[in-house]
């Protein structure tokens, strides 16, 4: 605890004292020209409440790009989710928008509910494939750019 606390420490005197930005790239975080370590990147994010869900999707492709039959089994498992959302979720999102057109009915309000949640899962679900290793890569690099630039934006507001 008190190794978590030293860390946590050093890197708030770190950001409130240097104009320097956390810069990303290809699988490295930098500060100042050291390397962070993912932990202390971690200890960032929950110390600036900035990014922590980015750094959770790209540790996930990560896993996706180690483990094969992870992978796969995810994009069957989006693939059929997202399929079957689109196969049901837009025809109900239609019939249900004509037909509160001329019928009042309070249920129905709930069909169109559920119809644009179909929509919601598919979209969430083909967006999670990676197909390749390399795909698991780019994935993983856009989610950590996005962590520097959250990070980078609330170092800035702490400082002003």
């Amino acid at each position: 605890m008190k190794l978590l606390t030293t860390i946590a420490a050093v890197l708030i005197s770190i950001s409130a004292f240097s104009q320097d930005l956390i810069e990303y790239d290809n699988g490295t975080f930098t500060h100042n020209g050291e390397e962070l370590s993912m932990q202390q990147i971690d200890d960032l994010t929950v110390l600036h409440k900035a990014g922590r869900g980015n750094v959770r999707r790209a540790n996930r492709f990560i896993s996706f790009h180690k483990n094969q039959n992870y992978r796969i089994a995810n994009n069957i498992g989006s693939l059929a989710v997202g399929s079957a959302a689109g196969f049901f979720g837009v025809p109900m999102v239609t019939f249900a928008v004509s037909y509160l057109d001329w019928v009042d009915e309070p249920g129905l309000a709930v069909v169109f509910g559920v119809g644009t949640g179909f929509c919601a899962v598919s979209y969430k679900a083909f967006s999670s494939i990676a197909l390749s290793p390399e795909g698991c890569l780019r994935k993983r690099d856009n989610q950590f750019n996005k962590v520097a630039d959250k990070l980078n934006e609330a170092i800035k507001a702490a400082n002003q």
